[in-house]
């Protein structure tokens, strides 16, 4: 997800915690607030210091193995935690820290990069937060990588209990920004952005009228409520698209492998479905628009990113349904993926990365390597790259994550 949203739960982790441990009657210490806020709002931020070290990989292959990488796991994650404590324990060195203090800027700086992974969690990009004991992706597919919902929910409390007016002005500004993105682009659509613009004025109105203490919990409900709303319609949609693909077809039922899921912005009822699987002996791509609740919202009125621009995607050859209208297809022999894995030593460090990967050659020794999940332009996007067969040269210092499509590739 993006840093704003990571630093908004951070603010609000603190800003509960220090209403949990404030007596009944008293009032929270705005300074000890302001300090926990800080702690927080930085430790969640904190495993995106990634990219001082993506480099070690040359080229795009580097970014896209040690994005999410090692300091986007348990062990490390909380490492950082520990040195942000540190040194904000030093910056502060000259004020009054009591013990229980103390403990408590430890507790959110150690929790802070977890709340950080769970959160990358939730959207298709992927993190493995157990190594180095389990080394594969693990992918939530419920939240976009922008959620302007989570600003709508969170900021009202937390500009309530800020008290200078630069911080209220900031927080409010992040509202207007998520707003005017909302109107401003299509993937949202008019309507989605006059729901977004009335939810933000009642959560805002209905904050205002609530007790200060009750405030906090409003938000962390709210999100709470969101990010269940957009998990349950998520596992709706992905067992949509299983259940089209296992109709028979004109070419025969597709295995689906993997499903990557993405919904619309702020809108639960419309996702835009990837998955991977076999057909025979065939190495299958399907791109479809998934509604959970096509009598409300048919699937044609659902707006969404488009994917597989680079790609020459073929009429589907799967049956649709009510809820799930294929877009697309691509297909290879499956010896093509395996003949990759074997003979090519870059796109053998891609396959690790790539969830749904493709491939097609260029010339007599050019190819082309990408994933369906960010073809989102016939140019060359962020996750795909060009190289030549044979490579010019292998990349180095290759993390060991698990190639997500394994199952398809030849033992190591």
């Amino acid at each position: 997800m993006d840093n704003v949203t990571h630093a908004l739960a951070g603010m609000l982790l603190a800003d509960a915690t220090v209403e949990a441990l404030t007596p009944r009657g008293s009032r929270p210490d705005p300074a000890f607030r302001n300090r926990a806020r800080w702690a927080s709002a930085i430790a969640n931020n904190l495993p995106d210091l990634d990219f001082l070290y993506r480099g070690i990989t040359p080229g795009r292959v580097g970014y896209l193995l040690h994005h999410r990488g090692h300091t986007h796991t348990c062990l490390v994650g909380m490492a950082l935690g520990l040195v942000s404590f540190l040194v904000l324990r030093r910056v502060w060195r000259s004020r009054s820290l009591g013990r229980r203090e103390l403990y408590t800027l430890l507790a959110l700086s150690l929790l802070g990069p977890l709340v950080h992974v769970a959160m990358d969690f939730s959207n298709n990009y992927g993190v493995h937060p157990f190594w180095p004991l389990y080394d594969g992706w693990l992918y939530g597919d419920f939240i976009f990588i922008i959620e302007p919902l989570y600003f709508i929910v969170t900021v009202p409390a937390l500009a309530l209990a800020s008290q200078s007016r630069a911080g209220k002005l900031l927080l409010g500004a992040i509202v207007l920004v998520g707003l005017g993105l909302a109107w401003v682009t299509r993937f949202a659509g008019v309507g989605t952005a006059s729901i977004l613009t009335v939810a933000a004025l009642a959560v805002a109105w209905l904050t205002y009228l609530l007790r200060p203490r009750a405030r906090t919990w409003f938000a962390v409900g709210l999100s709470g409520c969101v990010t269940l709303v957009f998990f349950g319609a998520s596992r709706v949609a992905r067992a949509r698209v299983m259940e089209a693909a296992a109709a028979p077809g004109n070419a025969g039922p597709v295995q689906v492998l993997d499903a990557s899921l993405t919904p619309a912005p702020s809108n639960p009822f419309c996702w835009s479905v990837m998955a991977a699987g076999l057909r025979h002996d065939r190495y299958e791509l399907l791109v479809a628009t998934v509604s959970v609740a096509p009598k409300l919202i048919p699937t044609e009125e659902c707006e969404l990113e488009p994917t597989g621009q680079s790609l020459a995607l073929s009429l589907p050859n799967v049956e649709r349904s009510a809820s799930v209208r294929w877009d697309g297809e691509w297909s290879r022999p499956v010896a093509g993926l395996r003949e990759l894995w074997r003979e090519d030593c870059e796109a053998r460090a891609y396959l690790r990365w790539a969830r749904l990967p493709f491939w097609f050659r260029e010339g007599k020794h050019g190819l082309f390597l990408g994933d369906l999940r960010y073809d989102r332009s016939p140019d060359l996007d962020f996750a795909e790259l060009r190289g030549t067969i044979p490579p010019t040269s292998c990349p180095r210092l290759v993390p060991p994550w698990i190639p997500p499509r394994h199952e398809l590739l030849p033992e190591e």
